[in-house]
């Protein structure tokens, strides 16, 4: 009965029905919430990426299947907003190091495919070696070198006093840096030449 009153809101949907497209949201809307949620820790964020899928969810609405799964369509949807989220957050951090190194380094150009693979690889590095950070230095690591913030403003942030940050941050960047050299040389340099400025 579920299935009949869903296809006929699928229906209605694919012909502009404003009234369908409210009853589907209804629906689903609190499941996409709390999935989003689980993943990004931020309740404007897991708000935005729920207002995304439905905002995709009306774009695409003409060429929907009234046979095909909206449940997993709509949650492939907002997993893709996630992957988007993640990969712009690492493109602030780890693509800049990595394209940084790369003109230092003089590195030829590689395919598209090989580029892909090296940067997947520096990536998983990179957090490998952020899990030998304690949990205070991997708050001030992340706060300074992924978010940009001053000495001065985590100081503020975590009621710590600046010597203690500074101190944190350079035992933080130690690790790392001796987390790299052991896996690769090239990433250490990498590290070298954009991380700590």
């Amino acid at each position: 009965m579920e299935n009949n009153i869903l296809k006929s809101y699928i229906k209605e949907l694919r012909g502009g029905s404003h009234k369908a497209f409210n009853a589907i949201y209804d629906m689903y809307a609190d499941k996409l919430y709390s999935f989003a949620l689980a993943h990004t820790k931020s309740q404007e964020t897991a708000g935005d990426i729920v207002q995304e899928t439905f905002l995709r969810l009306w774009t695409v609405r003409e060429s929907l299947s009234v046979d095909g799964s909206l449940q997993s369509f709509l949650f492939t949807i907002a997993n893709h907003r996630l992957i988007d989220l993640f990969r712009k957050q690492i493109n602030k951090t780890e693509m800049e190091l990595y394209i940084g190194y790369r003109e230092e380094a003089g590195q030829e150009e590689n395919t598209e495919a090989e580029t892909k693979l090296l940067y997947d690889d520096f990536v998983k590095t990179l957090k490998l070696c952020k899990k030998l950070l304690t949990g205070r230095q991997l708050e001030i690591y992340e706060l300074s070198r992924e978010k940009g913030k001053t000495i001065e403003e985590i100081s503020e942030t975590l009621n710590l006093s600046e010597q203690t940050v500074k101190n944190q941050l350079t035992t933080a960047l130690k690790k790392i840096r001796g987390g790299l050299l052991k896996t690769n040389i090239l990433y250490l340099l990498l590290f070298e030449l954009c991380f700590i400025a």
